[in-house]
């Protein structure tokens, strides 16, 4: 029995630092955005249209402060037949760990592929990450906006076209 004990202790020492410092991580939730705003003066919320989307994201950590990454989202419904789903977007992120409390802060710069036309944004992301040995959740809030592109009527689109916040939560691996 203190043998067993003894060997469990000392593997639990020798996995779970390496746990804390994992150079890799995958993330995986699910995300809605709660509030849009258009700048034609039109508004709508997460009460006229509900759509869902997956975000995945891939990870390296070279310190515990800072990550690089992909991440891609996949929106794959809307329940208003006025609105559409919030399409397929993959880009660059950057994730900046605060590490003495639970909280990180992210940048990402998602290309939109579908379903209108390819569009360049920015999402500012800021959340709560609990982690445990290789397994931590996550609960965020999201901005995103547009940098450069065209809407499907053709026009120019920019950081002032429209803003959307959502609000999303997900399991994150670290290998």
């Amino acid at each position: 029995m203190t043998r067993s004990l003894a060997l469990a202790t000392l593997a639990a020492a020798l996995v779970l630092p390496s746990a804390a410092r994992a150079d890799w991580g995958i993330r995986a939730g699910l995300e809605a955005p709660v509030a849009t705003h258009l700048n034609d003066g039109n508004s709508y919320s997460i009460g006229d249209t509900f759509q869902p989307s997956i975000d995945l994201l891939v990870q390296y950590g070279p310190s515990d402060i800072i990550a690089f990454g992909l991440e891609g989202r996949i929106g794959f419904a809307s329940t208003n037949g006025n609105y559409t789903r919030t399409g397929t977007a993959l880009g660059p992120e950057l994730m900046l760990n605060i590490p003495v409390v639970p909280l990180y802060a992210r940048v990402a710069l998602p290309i939109r592929l579908e379903p209108d036309a390819a569009e360049l944004g920015l999402r500012l992301a800021a959340g709560l990450k609990i982690n445990f040995a290789f397994v931590g959740i996550y609960l965020e809030g999201v901005a995103d906006m547009p940098f450069v592109g065209k809407d499907t009527s053709g026009n120019h689109e920019d950081a002032f076209s429209h803003q959307v916040i959502s609000v999303g939560a997900g399991v994150e691996f670290r290998i």
